[in-house]
């Protein structure tokens, strides 16, 4: 049974992992300025809940015996960390390796973005410029930075898949 939930997480984050770098390819191929959209988020954040809550509802379906909330969240923390990481090591080599000039392009939208925010929430244009120019040192695409994003991710998907174990494990009736 452990054998199996195992199986099941590394096997549903291998999919979530083609399917994030299979999205990181697309909005790369026909427009990188997509990476720099809100809604983008929300798109991964859907995906990767929905893989992970598939893989733990596998596995609770794979289980012989009490479905524990261990064994409800092994699945889904396995499916996030092996997607996660995927797609992190694709980032990491895209814009590092593969091609260095598309994260200058995408950071150049994001100060975009990020001055239009800026001015939308009334700063002057010295508080702009100050706020740009401290944004512009920032090399959001180093190996610190992506190592930090996807801990920020793992920590964030982990909380939704501990409620996610919450609701699918099974309890003891014979001790309640």
């Amino acid at each position: 049974m452990e054998q199996s939930t195992k199986k099941l997480g590394t096997s549903y984050g291998m999919y979530l992992g083609i399917a994030l770098i299979l999205i990181t390819v697309l909005i790369y191929a026909f427009d990188v300025s997509l990476m720099t959209e809100w809604y983008m988020f929300f798109v991964n954040l859907i995906l990767i809940v929905t893989l992970a809550t598939m893989a733990v509802k596998k596995s609770k379906a794979a289980s012989a015996s009490l479905f524990s909330f261990k064994e409800a969240f092994t699945p889904y923390f396995l499916t996030v960390f092996i997607g996660l990481l995927l797609a992190t090591i694709f980032t990491l080599l895209l814009f590092n390796v593969i091609d260095p000039e598309a994260a200058e392009t995408v950071k150049e939208l994001t100060l975009e973005k990020q001055a239009e925010m800026l001015e939308g929430f009334g700063m002057t244009e010295e508080q702009i410029n100050a706020g740009m120019a401290e944004a512009a040192k920032q090399d959001n695409f180093s190996l610190k930075n992506i190592a930090i994003s996807f801990g920020g991710q793992l920590i964030f998907f982990s909380i939704i898949g501990l409620i996610v174990a919450l609701i699918f494990r099974e309890k003891d009736k014979t001790n309640a």
